[in-house]
């Protein structure tokens, strides 16, 4: 395919009709993802969750007292990338069911995507533009592979081929990201500064992320059924 033909094609996105259509699909897809979320917790996993809210709670106070910020920042970035990881199972297309041992299985296939992302996180790799796109979207590929080495360097070649062969749409989830994320850290930064921040941080993040991830897995969803001939090995002629 054309690189300049595809851009052509992915900007067709901002169509009206189409554009519609994309904005009401993802905000299903956004109100939808908590019940997803919320099945595969039994009454165990509920008394799982309490626990780490009092965790987060004590943490945060922890931290103050102790003046052990840099602790905070690392707290922060694991759950946040957590959240994008869980987030994309939940949201993607898939035909398993969704309970506690689909988000065992991925997540026991697919923990070395997750520490990558918290340490680029960490490293601040992702203030460049479309990094964190193209990991989202190799996330996504990886998630629809075997989970294999090879599997997993060919996520991130379909992620950068998706980012730039749909550059132009890109550009503008860059924009609208960024725009998402500035509110957010905003907030964040005024959870932090009171009692049981983290918390809250944790709470926040439970609403914001999945906005972003609607977007960019319904995006994610329409180019490989537009685009499949750019990701998948075609059959000969």
């Amino acid at each position: 395919m054309n690189l300049i033909q595809s851009w052509k094609e992915s900007l067709r996105l901002f169509e009206r009709q189409n554009l519609k259509s994309f904005l009401m699909v993802t905000g299903k897809a956004f109100v939808d993802v908590y019940g997803a979320i919320n099945k595969p917790l039994t009454s165990w996993g509920n008394w799982i969750s309490l626990a780490v809210i009092v965790a987060l709670v004590i943490m945060t106070n922890s931290i103050k007292m102790l003046h052990l910020f840099w602790v905070e920042a690392i707290i922060l970035n694991s759950m946040l990338h957590f959240f994008f990881f869980i987030f994309c199972l939940a949201m993607r297309p898939s035909t398993d069911i969704k309970d506690i041992t689909y988000f065992r299985s991925y997540i026991g296939r697919f923990w070395i995507l997750l520490i990558v992302a918290i340490f680029l996180g960490i490293s601040r790799v992702y203030v460049i533009p479309f990094i964190f796109i193209w990991y989202m979207f190799s996330l996504l590929f990886a998630f629809d592979s075997r989970g294999t080495v090879n599997d997993l360097l060919r996520s991130f070649q379909n992620g950068f081929m998706m980012v730039l062969y749909n550059l132009p749409v890109c550009v503008v989830l860059w924009a609208v990201l960024a725009s998402i994320n500035f509110v957010l850290y905003y907030f964040v930064a005024f959870a932090l500064g009171y009692f049981g921040g983290l918390t809250m941080a944790a709470i926040l993040y439970i609403f914001f992320v999945p906005i972003e991830v609607a977007l960019i897995t319904n995006l994610y969803i329409k180019f490989v059924h537009s685009q499949s001939s750019l990701y998948f090995p075609q059959p000969k002629q």
